[in-house]
């Protein structure tokens, strides 16, 4: 089937307030920001799902699904804890297009794309050995949602949100918001997210976000002044040093 423009803007519509009030009414802190903030990863996945489905050649029915699923894959992000996100999404995405009278077979490929967006590696398993599994046991259109959730997570979305998060908790100086990009550790979260790719068009995506990444925080590190040469001196010290 050939999902309109009007049925996507209705769906986004749907995901959007869905989203907005889940936080809202689960009580988090900050919710209309978090919302919003999720609003637009929701976006960012439905674009980066489009170029990928480009880059792969991918039929009409298979573009229809992964856009639909893609603005459902984390429409549950806060009724349920992280892990069961996509399962309820699932849920949620099946009642709503069963409703609105989808075909069932198109239905059942959303939630499943829906479903099984979300991964967790296991630590004891090469993730090469992990990659082959996924690549066998998931469908074409949830491999596409999944290289695309996972591609928001490597590059400016990344970089942007990151910023935004430290500088909004406690008014860090851009001193230590640097010195905590620039730690090690996102820089290798991000490496392990591209190594999660699964298709040729989202590993060439990711190779390039990732270069993207590793040369801002270069860059960060080479403008930055994070630790003051000058400390101010205690009273104490001042005596000492005269």
């Amino acid at each position: 089937m050939s999902v309109s423009e009007a049925q996507r803007q209705k769906i986004a519509s749907y995901v959007r307030k869905y989203i907005i009030r889940t936080a809202e009414r689960h009580g988090l802190q900050n919710a209309s920001f978090r919302a919003n903030a999720r609003w637009m990863h929701t976006l960012n996945v439905r674009q980066n799902v489009l170029t990928i489905l480009d880059g792969e050649h991918a039929s009409e029915e298979a573009r229809d699904i992964c856009e639909i699923a893609a603005f459902f894959h984390d429409i549950d992000h806060y009724t349920v804890q992280h892990e069961y996100h996509a399962i309820r999404g699932a849920e949620t995405a099946t009642h709503y297009l069963t409703k609105e009278g989808y075909d069932p077979d198109f239905v059942r490929r959303v939630a499943h794309a829906v479903r099984e967006h979300n991964r967790d590696l296991d630590d004891d398993i090469p993730i090469p050995d992990q990659i082959r599994q996924i690549i066998e046991a998931l469908s074409f259109e949830a491999r596409m949602v999944m290289d695309a959730d996972t591609l928001d997570k490597i590059g400016v979305s990344n970089i942007l949100q990151a910023i935004t998060s430290l500088g909004g908790t406690d008014k860090r100086q851009v001193a230590q918001t640097a010195r905590e990009l620039t730690a090690g550790w996102p820089l290798q979260r991000a490496k392990l997210w591209k190594e999660m790719l699964t298709t040729e068009t989202g590993k060439a995506m990711g190779e390039q976000r990732f270069a993207f990444y590793q040369g801002f925080l270069n860059q960060v590190e080479a403008e930055i002044v994070m630790s003051d040469p000058y400390p101010e001196m205690t009273q104490t010290q001042e005596v000492v040093q005269v």
